[in-house]
């Protein structure tokens, strides 16, 4: 009765994070691969980090500002581990963006993106995923000088343990206010062991 009580609740909670667009998961699936990069830790065990399946979106800014830059992000952040006890590594995957822009107009940027927020774990095997910090909407003014200049802003991220698993990415909102000029937004996802190994890699540019 308790497995099919967490069978149930696992159903439960994976209708519900799609249904907020960003969706976790074990296992093996079909992806295009934009990018990967793996290192050995501590363990000898190889950790990989993976952007698949990438698409960036930029629309007309909503808020008609000619200095606002707006996207919607969909995609996949996975991560992969092997050899020794792979089965008992832990760590932590951020996703994120690198901001690339020519110029400012008063030295400053605001970096805004939507995500939705909940807690998820999913799996029998050991794999586990279980999202914090994801709060509806944040706001990030930064002092970047007059430019040109490249950013870099954590977005979302969760701890994650066992062998292989993914953040699945629908709809995900950003926009990027202060800029002057074509605009360049460079998605990233980074792999932190509980050693503090750490593998990143990323997904293709997009310009606006």
């Amino acid at each position: 009765m308790k497995h099919r009580t967490q069978r149930a609740l696992a159903r439960t909670t994976a209708a519900a994070a799609a249904a907020a667009g960003l969706i976790a998961g074990t296992g093996s699936a079909a992806a295009g691969v934009d990018g990967t990069n793996s290192i050995v830790d501590h363990s000898t065990r190889t950790v990989e980090a993976i952007s698949e399946d990438t698409h960036i979106n930029f629309v007309p800014p909503l808020d008609g500002n000619p200095l606002t830059r707006e996207w919607f992000h969909n995609g996949r952040a996975s991560f992969k581990v092997s050899g020794p006890d792979a089965d008992k590594w832990h760590g932590h995957i951020t996703i994120g963006y690198m901001v690339g822009f020519p110029a400012t107009l008063s030295g400053k940027i605001k970096f805004e993106y939507t995500t939705p927020g909940l807690e998820l774990e999913l799996g029998g095997d050991g794999a586990k995923l279980d999202f914090f910090d994801l709060i509806p909407k944040v706001g990030v003014e930064m002092e970047v000088g007059f430019g040109p200049g490249i950013q870099t802003v954590d977005c979302a991220g969760g701890d994650i343990s066992g062998v292989e698993g993914f953040i699945q990415m629908s709809g995900f909102h950003g926009t990027v206010t202060g800029v002057v000029g074509p605009t360049t937004i460079r998605p990233y996802v980074k792999v932190v062991s509980a050693d503090g190994d750490t593998v990143i890699t990323y997904g293709p540019t997009a310009t606006i």
